[in-house]
């Protein structure tokens, strides 16, 4: 299996790093820039994670309670493959804009299914703001936690298989982490 580095390296230069560094909480702000983890309720059990991927193409819209139905990710990564980083890049107007976000009861179906890790190549399952925050917390009272803002292509996500997961921070809701590909 090919192995590759599906987390972002995010400069000083960048804006988001920028903006992290001049909020009036920049400790927080830097657990939430580039891939991470939230948690916001709940963290996960061991710092290193090695599981299968279910990847969903998400890339006409976030699935539907029935686009869900036969949905085997128990225990394992649910990758959603929206390309919008792929697309917009990280970080900027494009980014944020771009709607990525569950319909509630489509989120229940996903948490049904008890999937360790939800992946995102995006800013989120959840709207910016409120909903962002409580699907997360949803998510964490199933034992299941988002990382967002990974690295995919449409080329990687046709052949990933499992994801390695390292929490390397320490941030109170944002946990920036590692994420590595094995593809076949």
């Amino acid at each position: 299996m090919e192995k590759i580095k599906l987390s972002l390296e995010i400069s000083k230069d960048h804006p988001a790093y920028k903006w992290a560094l001049n909020h009036s909480n920049a400790a927080r702000a830097f657990g939430h820039v580039g891939t991470h983890i939230d948690c916001y309720t709940a963290r996960p059990e061991a710092g290193e994670y090695k599981v299968g991927a279910v990847v969903l193409d998400c890339t006409e819209g976030m699935p539907d309670t029935e686009s869900l139905s036969g949905l085997d990710c128990a225990g394992k990564a649910l990758v959603l493959y929206t390309s919008n980083l792929e697309k917009n890049g990280y970080g900027n107007k494009a980014y944020a804009a771009e709607n990525t976000a569950f319909d509630s009861t489509a989120l229940d179906a996903v948490l049904s299914r008890a999937p360790a890790f939800i992946l995102i190549d995006s800013q989120g399952i959840g709207v910016h703001g409120e909903q962002h925050v409580s699907y997360d917390k949803r998510c964490e009272s199933k034992g299941c936690f988002v990382i967002e803002n990974i690295l995919l292509t449409k080329a990687v996500a046709e052949r990933l298989e499992a994801v390695e997961i390292k929490i390397t921070g320490d941030g109170k809701t944002g946990r920036p982490c590692e994420v590595f590909g094995l593809l076949t």
